[in-house]
């Protein structure tokens, strides 16, 4: 519901511009590098100058692929954060909290935020990140926590006072957004956007507008709205309340508001157990005398005026007490004069996190922040002169490639052709001269070597600025030996150790604004899809009721206390490429001892999905080995059988080789007999193709026969007509001409 809030307002405006005044420097800084690197690196001046002269301003961009290579180190470098459980914590539940965690923290989602915030911050010095609440989907009714990134880190501020470098423990924070009016209506209404005018009227005291960004000091003017957008207010503030902090006997610590709850729950089950003794004493006589010595003996069933409490059914007592600040964070959308929403934002951090490249405090206590490539902008902008140089000396060098006498082209034909002899292909003829001059070729000019000493050196300087040397970028280097090798990727990753450890101190806080926000979130039933190490995706049930009376909860995320650590070393890639360097050292050593661990060596393959491969190989672990692999303590310590000893470990090796190697055969037994049934089957369809070709064969003889007799039949036929035809003209003749008279 849109309500007028104009102190609110203006507050937040105050709280707003009085970070960009303090920030200004590093505000401004970052803009400029971000230019420079990602966008152009002359100013207006300095080409109006090289034009003047007729040169041409080129720039060759060096720091833009050193930041991609720095970014895809980081992407590479996955932190590794560790969920400890501190109190009330089930072993089982724990585990599953930090699937959450880690779930939440290193989504795919989540990862390009990181990139994002960690662009801005390798780039301009500080980066910034946030964590909120949304929908899982449209039609969902479950809250889901999200990641969100900043196209501009400069649009978010914090409290000047923080004390943290992530700047989470300010009493406020925020960040603006700039939408459209139209965008405005379709979020909040027409009403709404009619009342966010241009005209910024919530100023207050002399003091407050001092504190904010005036005309004429370098700074943009704040303005809420204009006649074509609106600026909201994503506002955060911390607030505090008195309270006391109770400590109870089973180690939990609980502040008013729990211990309230706890003892409505504590009065439902005594209640429950008074109802139990009314039953019991109900029964016969004969049982009712050890019944009540039994209850005489139970806590809370005393007729002192001291009320026992029960913790998950345990009696408890409270054994201290102290009084605390507890705090919590509000959520204010802001534009004008108006509070758009209000919400109660889930952790006791404020969600916007700053991520700190790597920064100094000037005398004055200002924080000034500094780019990983500060150090090599003047060595790329002197790349630039150089390459610009060179290329004005060879734009102006000379294009006649020939001297000569004007004898030489005396002729207009040959004139002519020397007006352009670039352009000539074959003989290039000229005209003799008196004295027997010719013209000569001329050499083309080269570039001064100074120049191309200082490109180098300007190079070199990127290189030693920075810390990515040639061979951090893919180029070969002179080392031979694996460890070598080795040895200059570690020498070289000192340099980014303060960049990369900036944006992982920066994710290791915002897993303790998720841990905080899960069981405020996650706070009913409802199944969430995990990424398990053993299982891989699997849907799983949260605070699932397992009975009738709601008394016993699974995976109850809600209760228990954990803390999120950043572990020291190598990150959690690092650490995979160490561990399975290590275990190759020891197959080398003796290849038989993969059967102690195969499933270690899967989990560490540089590999996107082990789970299948890791699951095959378990099948070869002995699982007492995989047991004391996870308790640090030989079998017969955990109630198991006596250990075994070298010999039977060897002879139990021996037998699982046995095994494997009976399997392995009959695997190829099988294989043999498929081959069988496939050479069986070929040779039938090679029979029915010999069979179709004889019926072929033969239908092609019987068709020569047929022929045959069809050509005799045909050849005798045109015999007897010839005869025919023979007889019948005889016969013409004879009665055609007469009979010759006998004269005798």
């Amino acid at each position: 519901m849109v309500r007028k809030a104009e102190k609110l307002a203006r507050s937040a405006r105050i709280a707003c511009e009085k970070w960009q005044e303090y920030f200004r420097t590093n505000i401004d800084e970052y803009h400029r590098i971000h230019n420079f690197v990602l966008g152009k690196q002359w100013t207006d001046d300095e080409e109006d100058i090289l034009k003047t002269y007729k040169k041409v301003p080129l720039q060759f961009n060096k720091l833009a692929t050193l930041i991609n290579t720095l970014l895809g180190e980081q992407q590479q470098n996955t932190p590794q954060l560790q969920v400890v459980p501190l109190e009330n914590c089930d072993q089982e539940v724990a585990k599953l909290r930090e699937t959450i965690v880690k779930d939440i923290m290193f989504s795919t989602n989540a990862k390009t935020v990181y990139q994002i915030a960690a662009t801005q911050a390798f780039v301009g010095g500080f980066g910034a990140f946030a964590w909120k609440t949304d929908y899982m989907y449209d039609t969902s009714f479950d809250l889901d926590i999200i990641p969100q990134s900043f196209k501009d880190a400069t649009r978010c501020y914090w409290d000047v006072s923080a004390e943290r470098p992530n700047k989470t423990d300010g009493m406020h924070c925020g960040y603006m957004s700039r939408m459209s009016r139209a965008k405005f209506r379709s979020l909040y209404g027409k009403d709404a956007e009619s009342k966010v005018v241009s005209e910024g009227e919530i100023t207050a005291s002399e003091d407050e507008i001092a504190l904010a960004v005036q005309p004429g000091t370098g700074g943009t003017e704040f303005s809420w709205a204009d006649d074509d957008s609106i600026t909201v207010l994503d506002h955060f503030v911390r607030k505090h309340t008195n309270t006391t902090l109770y400590k109870l006997s089973n180690g939990r610590s609980l502040d008013q508001d729990e211990l309230d709850e706890l003892i409505e729950s504590s009065i439902e089950h005594n209640a429950m157990m008074q109802e139990q003794q009314m039953m019991q004493m109900m029964q016969p006589d004969q049982q009712q005398m050890p019944q009540d010595q039994d209850m005489e003996q139970q806590p809370g069933m005393d007729n002192t005026d001291i009320m026992t409490l029960y913790d998950d059914g345990e009696p408890v007592r409270i054994e201290d007490s102290r009084p605390i600040k507890k705090c919590r964070i509000k959520h204010y959308k802001i534009a004008g004069e108006y509070v758009l929403d209000e919400t109660d934002f889930p952790s006791d951090q404020l969600p916007v996190v700053f991520v700190d490249q790597n920064s100094y405090y000037d005398k004055q206590g200002k924080q000034i922040c500094r780019s990983f490539i500060t150090d090599a902008i003047d060595a790329q902008r002197y790349l630039n002169y150089l390459g610009t140089q060179s290329a004005y000396i060879l734009k102006v060098s000379r294009y006649d490639q020939y001297i000569g006498s004007k004898k030489n082209v005396s002729s207009q034909d040959t004139a002519q052709m020397w007006r352009d002899p670039a352009s000539i292909q074959g003989m290039l003829i000229y005209d003799e001269s008196p004295n027997g001059n010719k013209p000569e070729q001329l050499r083309p000019p080269e570039l001064p070597q100074t120049l191309l000493t200082q490109y180098q050196r300007a190079i070199e300087d990127m290189y030693t600025s920075t810390g990515l040397y040639p061979s951090r970028l893919g180029q070969q280097g002179n080392e031979v030996s694996g460890a070598a090798i080795d040895a200059r990727t570690r020498q070289g990753s000192y340099s980014t150790y303060v960049a990369f450890n900036a944006i992982n101190r920066a994710i290791s806080v915002g897993g303790e604004i998720v841990n905080e926000m899960i069981p405020r979130v996650y706070d009913s039933e409802r199944v969430i899809s995990l990424m398990t190490e053993d299982e891989g995706q699997k849907s799983i049930t949260i605070n699932r009721q397992a009975d009738e009376y709601g008394e016993r909860i699974e995976n109850d995320i809600r209760k228990g206390t954990y803390q999120v650590r950043l572990m020291a070393g190598p990150s959690y890639e690092g650490q995979k490429e160490q561990a399975l360097e290590s275990l190759n050292i020891i197959l080398q050593a003796n290849p038989q001892l993969l059967n102690l661990f195969a499933d270690l060596y899967a989990e560490n393959l540089p590999l996107v999905n082990t789970i299948e491969i890791k699951n095959r190989l378990k099948t070869i672990v002995p699982p007492e080995i995989i047991e004391a692999g996870k308790t640090g303590k030989m079998p017969h310590e955990n109630g198991g059988q006596k250990q075994p000893s070298p010999e039977e470990m060897q002879m139990q090796m021996q037998q699982q080789q046995m095994q494997a190697d009976m399997q392995y055969k009959q695997a190829q037994i099988e294989i043999k007999k498929q081959e069988l049934q496939l050479k069986q089957q070929q040779m039938q369809v090679d029979l029915e193709i010999e069979k179709q070709k004889l019926m072929a064969e033969e239908m092609s003889v019987m068709g020569e026969i047929e022929e045959s007799k069809m050509r005799y039949m045909a050849e005798t036929g045109r015999t007897e007509s010839d005869k025919a035809i023979a007889h019948a003209n005889n016969l013409v003749k004879i009665l055609t001409h007469k009979i010759p008279e006998n004269k005798g």
